[in-house]
């Protein structure tokens, strides 16, 4: 069996796409990979709405665009933006930061030829947990495919915003039926991402045995 390692290793969230679009047999693939996610109790509460209208996909980039600047504009004054702190290529940082104050980080959906809503029945507690299973085998499934893709949760981070989205799809308004948990663009990337931000080291976040022993026992 094949080491699905180099597929995870080299996926890359991609948020520049060329207009070429998805052949429906690659769509199917993916939704096939969903299909087949980790789930409580075999439940599979997910229900996934492919969007390709223009129109559409426009109203979903605006709703991200908008809560996407609102948010790090919030973590901004709280003194909470530090992920960019590591940040030394040149003008690099700033570029960044103004791209997340604007919202404009996550106004690409419309570009995308392809976007994923996922939303899952709320009547179990594991549909958050199964609803990211399920969008990390739609990621994984679209990369080893070739295609660019990227998760984006931006336009659903406040109910208010959720809601937004439930009646731009019609998904049923009652807060207790139906959760969307996020957004997954997919195409044909642009290029390669210029600067891939670096990943922690394992011997940084792994424990033996109990929280803090970094020692293999």
């Amino acid at each position: 069996m094949t080491d699905i390692l180099d597929v995870i290793i080299s996926r890359r969230s991609i948020r520049k796409y060329s207009p070429d679009p998805v052949p429906d047999a690659m769509i199917d693939k993916i939704l096939e990979a969903a299909r087949w996610a980790p789930t409580g109790e075999n439940y599979q509460p997910w229900r996934l709405i492919v969007v390709r209208n223009q129109e559409t996909k426009k109203a979903i980039s605006t709703l991200a665009r908008i809560a996407s600047g609102s948010f790090s504009t919030v973590e901004y004054c709280m003194g909470r933006m530090r992920q960019f702190k590591n940040t030394d290529i040149l003008g690099e940082k700033a570029k960044i930061e103004r791209s997340m104050y604007s919202g404009e980080v996550s106004a690409f959906l419309d570009s995308a030829p392809v976007l994923i809503v996922v939303a899952g029945v709320c009547d179990a507690l594991d549909t958050p947990y199964d609803l990211s299973a399920c969008a990390e085998n739609m990621l994984l499934e679209a990369h080893s495919l070739g295609l660019g893709a990227c998760w984006v949760h931006a336009p659903l981070g406040s109910p208010r915003a959720e809601l937004k989205m439930k009646k731009l799809l019609h998904i049923p308004l009652g807060s207790s039926e139906y959760k969307v948990l996020m957004v997954l663009s997919f195409g044909w990337a642009k290029g390669p991402r210029r600067h891939p931000r670096p990943k922690k080291k394992v011997e940084e976040f792994v424990y033996w045995e109990k929280f803090g022993i970094r020692e293999r026992c």
